[in-house]
C-alpha cells in the first residue's frame, strides 16, 4: 500500500496528513481509558480519517 500523501507543509514539502496531529491527539486524549499515545499510532489515525474524508 503506498502512502496517502497530501498536502504541502510550510516549506513546501509534502506531507503525509492534512489534519493537524496535535488536535487528533487532544480528542484521543479525552478518552478516560488512554493514557499515553504512540506516534505511530497518532499517525496512522490521521490517516485513516483523512482515507475516511476523501472516501465519503
Amino acid at each position: 500500500m503506498a502512502d496517502l500523501v497530501v498536502g504541502k507543509d510550510k516549506c513546501g514539502e509534502q506531507r503525509l496528513v492534512s489534519l493537524p496531529l496535535s488536535r487528533i491527539r487532544v480528542i484521543m486524549k479525552s478518552s478516560p481509558e488512554v493514557s499515553s499515545i504512540n506516534q505511530e499510532a497518532l499517525v496512522l489515525t490521521a490517516k485513516a480519517t483523512t482515507y475516511y474524508q476523501r472516501r465519503f
